[in-house]
């Protein structure tokens, strides 16, 4: 779990910005992907048990909005999982 869990969180924050600064929802579709270890992970939390599966959601519809030519809406999708991943990333860090 420890070699998928930082690697696929950071690989998909990368493939969300180039996602969004080439215009191609086929990446923010593979982020999701790449973010699913980590909202299994904290869907088995209790403090994350329903809010663990939304942010894969986020990334799903932000493609699709993208698809639909609003890059806006898709960024403020996007933002959540930047937010959550330098969080979890802070605590892990200062713990």
């Amino acid at each position: 779990m420890q070699i998928l869990f930082w690697p696929c969180m950071i690989a998909s924050l990368i493939l969300a910005i180039l996602a969004l600064s080439l215009k191609r929802a086929k990446l923010l579709f593979i982020s999701t992907i790449l973010n699913l270890p980590m909202s299994l992970y904290l869907a088995a939390t209790p403090r994350f048990h329903l809010w663990g599966l939304i942010f894969p959601l986020l990334y799903a519809g932000a493609a699709v909005t993208l698809k639909r030519k609003k890059l806006g809406l898709a960024a403020l999708l996007i933002v959540p999982n930047f937010v959550l991943i330098c969080w979890l990333g802070y605590s892990v860090l200062n713990h």
